[in-house]
């Protein structure tokens, strides 16, 4: 049996005291976090609310602010939509969270404009891959990139869907697939001059035909070129 100092007592209590503090503090500051990111995230799947104050614009990176004209022009280039990150049916990435918190936090905007970019099927369309990419919408008429997940578009999708750009993309594919069965078919004559325009009749039914039976189709099923639907909500 030991006898008692009281100032040693007093000190092991102090320091009781000092970490049951900071773990109270830790603890207050993650459910902060929790708190904010989950207003971020509801923030993200709700209709669209004001925009922020210009006050914070000069402390965002730059290089992350882009054009609406940029915008579409990658969304007709691979047939993307553009829209209200209300309509997103999948999940939104924590690390996309974490930055807005983090650009909120740095800047003093909030943050109630988003904007994804992705394939239609990514989108709960009205009346009626893979890409996603989470923008926010400034109060000068630009967008501040936020995150983008996923995998890269393949070079087969971007063939794939070079034809449905615009009429002109379509002209052009029917052109060169056209320009492909004429140079493909075997000779039928000796004469160059017949055979030329033998080959120049099979490209010109070949292409026309081509192109009558995608407008058909589109028109058959609804479709239509990505210049006019990258920002619409409905099926088409």
């Amino acid at each position: 049996m030991q006898d008692i100092n009281l100032l040693d007592e007093l000190n092991k209590a102090q320091q009781s005291v000092a970490q049951k503090r900071l773990i109270n503090e830790a603890l207050t500051i993650l459910s902060k976090d929790e708190h904010v990111e989950s207003d971020i995230k509801q923030r993200i799947f709700q209709k669209p609310g004001k925009l922020s104050e210009n006050l914070g614009l000069h402390k965002l990176d730059e290089s992350r602010i882009y054009d609406r004209e940029s915008i579409e022009a990658i969304c007709v280039k691979y047939r993307l939509r553009f829209l209200d990150s209300e309509l997103f049916k999948s999940e939104i990435p924590v690390e996309a969270i974490h930055h807005v918190k983090h650009v909120e936090a740095k800047t003093g905007m909030r943050f109630e404009n988003f904007k994804v970019v992705a394939p239609a099927e990514r989108f709960k369309l009205f009346d009626s891959t893979k890409d996603p990419i989470l923008f926010t919408q400034l109060p000068n008429g630009k967008y501040y990139y936020i995150h983008q997940w996923g995998d890269d578009l393949s070079w087969i999708q971007h063939a794939l869907k070079y034809p449905f750009r615009h009429m002109k993309a379509l002209t052009i594919s029917s052109i060169v697939i056209g320009s492909i069965v004429a140079m493909a078919v075997p000779s039928q004559f000796q004469s160059v001059q017949a055979e030329f325009f033998y080959r120049f009749f099979i490209f010109s039914m070949g292409s026309c035909l081509l192109l009558m039976l995608a407008i058909i189709t589109g028109i058959m099923y609804s479709k239509d070129f990505s210049e006019n639907v990258w920002n619409s909500k409905f099926i088409r």
